[in-house]
């Protein structure tokens, strides 16, 4: 009997300093920082339609992708913790940004999200209006909770133009998680076994080796194959049935009286093809779209990455994408509706000086 207890606690004591090690390995690696993130998340009671939001008035907390953030009260990213917003100005012109990771700005700075960059590229081009742009971009929402939130959520702000922004992966409708009730996400899969027991959990958050691990057996077991190319002339089946809500997108926006725009974003995997037919089927179904998903080939792969472990945009990525999206608001809707806003007394013709750039063949100006 005493052998075997002092094999058990020899096995047990080597375990335990293996474990140790490998936790130590794991931190000095850096590869598990970008997902540690404070619970930023809270259930949205206004709709099922939309798992989460996040909470606002936060100030200085850490989110996905090793960046810290504000927001604002309403829950948005915002350089400045718990601004308020008032009625829109007369001469305000107000764009709402709705999406995922990428919107939102996973890895880098507020200041540097594409949103937040145009916004400061159009006041900067262009002194009839001022523009604000709110970022209602949240961590991996699909296609569905966007629509949600332009449904749900936009119209408080009262917004003059609506940007959808789109990755591929938005498609997959079921990639979106819940909440849990400390205000982290939840995910099922892997995670479903380990959500019956919160409080375990909620200790395995805290330790790096758990997501090293979590990330192996995810890849080798339980990574699922999702098809976004077509196939013998047939649309990819995921794309092709959650194509919808680009559809509702663009009927809710008309109907509420909103200017809109869908902007397909670039991603590490691709150079833009992957969105072939949902560009083709926006084509056909008259929706007005912005296609910037075939930058990436500009960067390298190392420029392209947020961070060394992080393959969301950089911040150059996003100023690249800011660039030709303020060109493209600026002469497709901005001129016009500033020059509706301006009274007669203000009024005055447009200076000289902006820009007029012809828009890039693959974007769709209606």
């Amino acid at each position: 009997m005493r052998k075997i207890t002092r094999i058990f606690l020899y096995s047990f004591y080597v375990l335990l300093i293996t474990f140790v090690l490998l936790e130590i390995l794991v931190r000095i690696w850096g590869y598990s920082r970008m997902y540690f993130y404070d619970p930023i998340y809270m259930p949205y009671s206004k709709s099922a339609e939309i798992p989460y939001v996040m909470k606002p008035n936060l100030h200085h907390v850490r989110a996905h992708g090793m960046i810290w953030i504000n927001t604002d009260s309403l829950g948005l990213r915002s350089a400045v913790p718990g601004q308020t917003y008032g009625p829109k100005q007369a001469n305000e012109y107000r764009i709402a940004f709705v999406g995922d990771s990428v919107t939102f700005g996973v890895g880098v700075k507020t200041n540097a999200t594409y949103p937040e960059v145009v916004g400061k590229l159009l006041n900067h081009l262009q002194s009839h209006c001022k523009v604000t742009v709110f970022n209602f971009g949240v961590s991996s929402y699909s296609v569905k909770e966007m629509v949600a939130t332009l449904k749900y959520r936009v119209p408080e702000i009262n917004p003059d133009l609506v940007v959808m922004g789109i990755v591929i992966d938005d498609f997959d409708t079921g990639r979106t998680p819940q909440v849990d009730k400390w205000g982290y996400n939840t995910h099922g899969g892997a995670s479903k076994l380990i959500n019956r027991f919160p409080t375990v959990k909620l200790i395995l958050r805290k330790i790096h080796l758990s997501y090293l691990i979590r990330d192996i057996l995810t890849r080798t077991f339980m990574s699922k194959k999702i098809e976004y190319e077509s196939i013998n002339g047939k649309p990819p089946a995921i794309v092709a049935h959650t194509f919808k809500y680009l559809e509702e997108f663009k009927k809710i926006a008309e109907k509420d009286g909103y200017k809109y725009v869908i902007v397909t974003l670039p991603s590490v995997e691709g150079n833009g093809n992957q969105f072939t037919y949902v560009i083709h089927k926006m084509k056909a179904d008259h929706i007005t779209y912005f296609d910037t998903s075939f930058i990436t080939p500009l960067f390298t792969f190392k420029q392209f990455h947020a961070s060394e472990y992080d393959w969301h945009p950089s911040a150059a990525v996003h100023h690249k994408i800011a660039a030709m999206l303020s060109d493209y608001i600026l002469n497709n809707f901005l001129k016009t509706a500033c020059a509706h806003k301006l009274s007669p007394q203000t009024s005055q013709p447009t200076p000289a000086g902006l820009p007029e750039p012809a828009p890039h063949p693959r974007a769709l100006v209606r």
